[in-house]
């Protein structure tokens, strides 16, 4: 079932492009759909079916089928998700003759929600602020905390000049810190940062450059806080048979640090309670294996905005029982345009040309914003705690 509720969150993380067996609409073309407004995905074609999730607009899928009437469409995106949606609420593909597509009675099951034994979870607020700074701020507890936590990696092999990245679409983009290795930065007033550049760049392990731009096995554009430890979504050829990606990542990176951060598409799919559970697994699968987990709340999504507030203070509480750094990336974005985000609500704002690039200008997008403060909590990190 945790498989069931990673295909939920997927068609909110990209635009989906078509497979390779799609169903053609005429002389070899694909049909193609997009949302025209937040529609909503259901099991059958009628609004008497459950629904499996609710696209933003925008979300291109490809049509497989339709039902007689052609009143529904039966979509579905490459990495797993189908459904069918009424097919006024999408804009279609100028080739699409939808008598020609093939009629559909197909029922599918209803995705659900883990549910996860919940134990001990913390009381948040929808509304309160999130009282936390932007750069982690070590105090006497996380640092002998955190201490031991790389004593006990050091022993396992852990290599304290490595760190990996674990989350979704954020995470895995090429502007998230790849351009610290291919040296397409510019500091700015931040030049002190150089030196943690240089000291995270070091090869984890053959035919890998550094960890700036590793490509992790637990990041990925369709991967949300429970994905991450589901065995059926890591690299079949990196990874070893029933191997969760986290325990991969961590296995064949050796790392010390872990850039961890989840929630855009979470907040879509599961409750800020079985969030918390999620990231306290990951939380303590990192700890067991001597890695420390550098938390971050997210950009809130504006379409469940309370709930985002919850799980952005799950966050902040689990790294306060945890005793581990957390960037409080939320607020730093906050008052960015678009809240640091895409106009999708789901991506975040790029500037032109490289993220990594720390002008004033270009510390009005989210990705840069986001690069700048993990750059300087890997830096507060180094010294307080590696070092």
């Amino acid at each position: 079932m945790l498989r069931r509720l990673l295909l939920a969150s997927i068609a909110l993380l990209l635009t989906v492009t078509a497979a390779p067996h799609s169903v053609m609409a005429q002389e070899g073309e694909v049909a193609y759909a997009w949302t025209e407004t937040r529609t909503n995905i259901r099991t059958g074609p009628g609004t008497r079916y459950e629904v499996i999730t609710t696209l933003p607009s925008g979300v291109q899928l490809v049509i497989e089928a339709r039902n007689a009437d052609m009143s529904w469409i039966l979509l579905r995106g490459e990495n797993g998700l189908r459904g069918w949606g009424r097919t006024r609420l999408f804009r279609l593909s100028k080739n699409v003759q939808l008598r020609r597509l093939p009629v559909s009675t197909e029922i599918l099951n209803r995705p659900e929600v883990v549910a996860a034994p919940l134990g001990n979870v913390p009381n948040v607020s929808s509304t309160a602020p999130l009282n936390a700074p932007f750069v982690p701020q070590i105090n006497s507890r996380v640092r002998a905390a955190m201490r031991a936590v790389v004593a006990r990696g050091r022993a396992k092999g852990n290599n304290p000049r490595v760190f990996s990245k674990v989350g979704d679409c954020m995470t895995d983009h090429p502007q998230f810190l790849n351009p610290f290795a291919w040296g397409q930065y510019d500091l700015g007033q931040y030049a002190y940062l150089q030196a943690t550049i240089d000291y995270f760049n070091v090869s984890p392990r053959e035919h890998v450059g550094s960890s700036w731009d590793a490509k992790s096995m637990a990041a990925n554009n369709g991967f949300n806080s429970s994905a991450v430890r589901e065995a059926q979504w890591a690299d079949p050829v990196a990874c070893q048979p029933n191997e969760r990606p986290l325990a991969c990542e961590y296995r064949l990176n050796k790392p010390a640090v872990a850039v961890i951060m989840f929630g855009i598409a979470d907040v879509l799919v599961m409750t800020p309670q079985q969030f918390y559970v999620f990231m306290r697994n990951i939380v303590e699968d990192s700890l067991a294996a001597g890695v420390v987990p550098l938390l971050s709340t997210f950009p809130e999504n504006p379409s469940v905005p309370e709930r985002s507030r919850q799980v952005n203070q799950m966050v902040l509480a689990l790294a306060r029982e945890k005793n581990v750094p957390v960037m409080n990336f939320a607020d730093a974005v906050r008052n960015l345009p678009n809240g640091g985000l895409e106009a999708d609500g789901i991506h975040l704002s790029l500037p032109p040309g490289w993220a990594t690039v720390f002008t004033p200008e270009n510390l009005q997008y989210g990705m840069t914003v986001r690069n700048l403060l993990v750059l300087q909590s890997l830096d507060v990190i180094r010294r307080e705690i590696l070092n």
